[in-house]
């Protein structure tokens, strides 16, 4: 089935389209805008508005790599997958700036840092600045005392250094995710059909089509595309494995005027698991502290709880040390893959192979999901090189 243009059908609540997308998060965003690029008619559906979900919500980093360092990848993933995972992070960075996300005046051209805090994580850390050299890969090494820019995280604080090294990402960036999602959804040439919650996905006669249904009536689309990422398992229950709902937690620190506090790089610390960054009016947005409530922080209720906001502010009066204020709270639901890589796969015992899904970014969505995007849309539509087939898993 192929149509020129999706159209309402004598029944005004029945469609059809060539393409229908679930979830308006980056890569569903990301694949609607490279399947009209395609010459396909799409229709893109979100049962919140886009970015509600972890897309919207989260700290905005636009980093190389993946939530383990490089040495780690390549102990776990092999060094060549390693090697073009951190490649895919590049050109995702490189795609959405090619789409004009540095005109946002919330998006920062702002190297990042891997920090270690610990002597074994100097060290790993090291190793992985040696096998990102030996790959081709621009990268960093600061270690104290001497190296490191004149911020907060490497001034000494009563005579002791918070930070012992850092390896550094320099070209990487920041963002407000919201307003990256606004702007890549300005591009489409239909709008996101807000608040329209599936009920149900079957295929279509014969195998032709896959027929979905929402409260408005029914789509007909030759393929479908869920990029609903943590909520998955909500769509299709035996698809819930792909990414496992985990939420993360954050907040934003506002300090007073003349305190000093500058932080001229966006900063991972103790293995990814806390991070943050300064945006450019000087707020310092502070999020992780998940490992130590790790049985807690699962599911889909999307909200802060007071042990792991506690942390975050010890953490923070730690790395800064300066007094601040709390100026917002949020958390958001991600959607944790079993190996830590992204997914793209089909899904839903559908023999004719038309629903798909893509996610599974485990906290790295900006970071992927432009170009993982694309990858799904290439091998949905006509089996293009995937990298992140769920055939690994079995």
């Amino acid at each position: 089935m192929t149509v020129s243009q999706w159209r309402r059908s004598s029944n005004p609540t029945s469609e059809t389209c060539d393409a229908l997308v679930i979830g308006a998060g980056i890569a569903g965003i990301s694949a609607a805008l490279e399947l009209e690029r395609r010459g396909l008619s799409v229709i893109v559906l979100e049962r919140d508005q886009p970015g509600a979900g972890a897309s919207g919500r989260n700290a905005g980093f636009l980093m190389r790599g993946c939530a383990e360092n490089y040495a780690a990848a390549c102990r776990d993933y092999g060094r060549e997958r390693a090697k073009a995972l951190w490649r895919l992070t590049e050109e995702n960075l490189e795609a959405l700036r090619a789409e004009g996300v540095e005109r946002l005046p919330t998006v920062q051209r702002a190297p990042s840092c891997l920090l270690a805090l610990e002597e074994q994580e100097r060290e790993e850390l090291r190793a992985s600045a040696a096998l990102l050299r030996e790959d081709g890969f621009r990268v960093e090494w600061l270690e104290a005392p001497g190296d490191g820019p004149d911020d907060a995280v490497w001034r000494p604080r009563h005579g002791a250094r918070r930070a012992l090294a850092g390896l550094v990402n320099p070209e990487d960036g920041a963002c407000n995710p919201v307003d990256v999602l606004a702007l890549l959804t300005r591009k489409l040439r239909a709008p996101v059909r807000q608040r329209s919650e599936v009920t149900q996905i079957q295929e279509g006669p014969g195998g032709r089509s896959v027929v979905v249904r929402t409260a408005e009536g029914t789509i007909e689309a030759a393929h479908a595309l869920l990029c609903a990422n943590a909520y998955i398992g909500l769509i299709l229950p035996e698809a819930a494995r792909l990414a496992r709902p985990t939420r993360g937690q954050m907040l934003a620190a506002r300090f007073p005027e003349g305190s000093g506090v500058r932080l001229l790089m966006s900063y991972y610390a103790n293995h990814g698991y806390e991070y943050f960054r300064q945006t450019r009016d000087g707020t310092v947005v502070v999020g992780g502290w998940r490992r130590r409530h790790a049985d807690e922080e699962v599911g889909y209720e999307d909200r802060t709880t007071e042990p792991v906001q506690q942390g975050l502010e010890a953490f923070a009066a730690h790395m800064l040390g300066r007094p601040f204020e709390i100026a917002a709270r949020w958390s958001g639901t991600m959607g944790f893959s079993p190996d830590g890589l992204p997914v793209v796969a089909p899904v839903g015992g559908f023999g004719s192979g038309r629903v798909w899904f893509c996610g599974g970014f485990t906290g790295h969505g900006m970071s992927m999901g432009f170009r993982t995007a694309q990858i799904a849309v290439g091998a949905m539509l006509g089996g293009a090189p995937n990298p992140f087939d769920a055939s690994r898993f079995t």
